[in-house]
């Protein structure tokens, strides 16, 4: 499950975001400057991604090329979680992840204080010494008061479960 990737259609933009947050290889097709059918299909039999999307048609598609394909029911971000742990699809972690950035799905590495000095901002700087970089587009991270609001969304996510 650890080295599942996943393509998420242009309905699933913030689901894409959280799996990432999560931790899994997730490509977001709102990323893709193509959005039709076929072009996701053939990203994720490609790439070896599983599809999520909302679309019965697409995954009936999908699943008549052999393609695998999760059919997502939930309206909110919480209830698509739900329903992807609940159908053995994901595993649901207790922390974020620092392996991707949420933005982008690049690699995060650990980087030295000393390597983000002007890039966040002075008080950050000042008040945390643990720092991620995105490999691909250069965000940084660091556990903040955003790291206690993902840590509540989660807890969300096991209600319900």
């Amino acid at each position: 499950m650890e080295s599942m990737k996943f393509l998420a259609d242009a309905m699933l933009g913030k689901l894409a975001e959280w799996l990432r947050i999560l931790g899994y290889d997730t490509v977001s097709a709102s990323d893709l400057s193509i959005l039709d059918d076929d072009y996701l299909l053939d990203i994720a039999e490609g790439e070896d991604r599983v599809l999520l999307t909302k679309d019965r048609e697409l995954f009936q598609r999908a699943q008549k090329e052999d393609i695998q394909a999760v059919l997502v029911e939930g309206n909110s971000v919480e209830e698509q979680l739900a329903y992807l742990v609940k159908n053995k699809v994901i595993e649901l972690r207790d922390v974020p992840s620092l392996d991707r950035c949420p933005r982008c799905n690049g690699p995060l590495v650990k980087v030295s204080k000393g390597e983000v000095k002007g890039l966040v901002p002075v008080s950050v700087y000042m008040s945390h010494d643990e720092f991620w970089m995105c490999t691909n587009c250069g965000q940084v991270y660091w556990k903040g008061s955003h790291w206690k609001k993902m840590k509540e969304f989660v807890e969300r996510v096991k209600s319900l479960i």
